[in-house]
């Protein structure tokens, strides 16, 4: 832990600067239009079109997770003086219970927040760790995840889906760990990634061209290799421990992760690098950003109207694209208007920050 008082000077270098954070709500935003391309369509790989409308599929959800974590740190390492513990307690309640409701409105399409909920709890014990330890422990459960997952899945019975408010505990826990479209054995290498950036000065621009490079890098060579050894060994992607050397979206395998969380640093660090150039026509996608909380329970009320995915891409397509340009706007508006989102002003509850000034170390 002799690195503790360094990970906290890092932070607190890092952690301020109002570009460098609207660069960050703009990847946020990317992250989010990614779920958005895939979550209102179906998920098809015929076709030129198809391959690249798809490319958000895996990777999206990494990156927002990635963020997540990277906000966590951030979010812990600014003012220290208030314990943080209530508010994230609340947020985590939110994410969790709302998201199992929310997943009854969509059967078809996986809600990540209670994976969200799960992850902001362990933070309170992920943030005592020394970066070198909050690595080490990536760099662990990026083999140990899948491993306990792939072992925990009987074939034919892998569950795909996130669970509802209306199953029974011993399902839900299953489910939210080792089964459903999010576990969190897996995810947790994202969330903790995302923990050590955060700690980083994003700032440096050595730093940012570093995520350029040896994320692109990263990205691109674990989906080779994922895709030589599944044809070399003609593994089978749904069953079978030859999975592990797959590396398939969604697929929970390690080089999976890899890749996709090597597109994350990837996109996290073209957004910082450009940002100063980029700013003064991009800043919308960042209010888009600033919303996501929002913007990402809307688009499931969206999904539910529309009574489940898009089958056809003729219409699949417009609808998307309509609905981030009305995102857009709307978000543009909000946030010149009203500063925080509707549902953003509730993780932000006043009796909470009260709560927290009042509990000092």
């Amino acid at each position: 832990m002799a690195e503790a008082p360094a990970h906290a000077a890092a932070r607190a270098v890092g952690s301020h600067g109002p570009g460098r954070l609207l660069a960050i709500d703009a990847a946020r935003a990317l992250a989010l239009i990614g779920m958005m391309m895939v979550n209102l369509g179906t998920v098809r790989s015929d076709g030129w079109f198809n391959k690249v409308w798809t490319l958000p599929f895996g990777r999206a959800s990494i990156l927002f997770v990635v963020l997540a974590g990277l906000g966590m740190s951030l979010f812990l390492g600014s003012r220290k003086a208030e314990k943080r513990w209530p508010v994230i307690v609340w947020r985590a309640l939110i994410f969790m219970v709302g998201g199992l409701v929310l997943q009854i409105l969509t059967p078809a399409v996986s809600v990540i927040l209670p994976t969200y909920g799960v992850l902001f709890l362990g933070a309170l014990l992920w943030d005592r760790l020394s970066n070198r330890l909050l690595a080490g422990l990536a760099l662990v459960m990026l083999v140990l995840g899948p491993v306990l997952v792939l072992a925990h899945q009987l074939p034919g019975e892998h569950k795909t889906r996130m669970p509802t408010i209306l199953d029974s505990p011993d399902v839900l826990v299953h489910s939210l760990f080792l089964s459903g479209a999010y576990p969190l054995l897996v995810w947790v290498v994202p969330f903790l990634a995302g923990m050590w950036l955060g700690r980083q000065d994003l700032r440096d621009i050595r730093l940012q061209r570093r995520l350029v490079a040896a994320g692109g890098a990263a990205a691109l060579f674990a989906f080779v290799v994922g895709q030589v050894a599944a044809l070399l060994l003609d593994a089978d992607e749904e069953e079978g421990w030859p999975r592990l050397l797959t590396g398939a979206a969604h697929g929970q395998m390690p080089l999976w992760l890899v890749s996709s969380v090597g597109s994350a640093a990837f996109v996290i660090g073209v957004m910082l690098l450009l940002w100063p150039r980029i700013s003064g026509w991009a800043l919308p996608l960042a209010h888009v950003g600033q919303l996501a909380f929002t913007l990402y329970v809307t688009h499931f009320f969206v999904i539910a109207a529309m009574g489940g995915r898009i089958d056809s891409r003729l219409v699949g397509v417009p609808v998307t694209i309509a609905l981030v340009v009305v995102f857009t706007i709307a978000a543009t508006v909000w946030v010149r208007r009203r500063g925080v989102g509707p549902l953003e002003r509730v993780l932000r509850a006043s009796w909470l920050s009260n709560l927290s000034k009042g509990a000092q170390s």
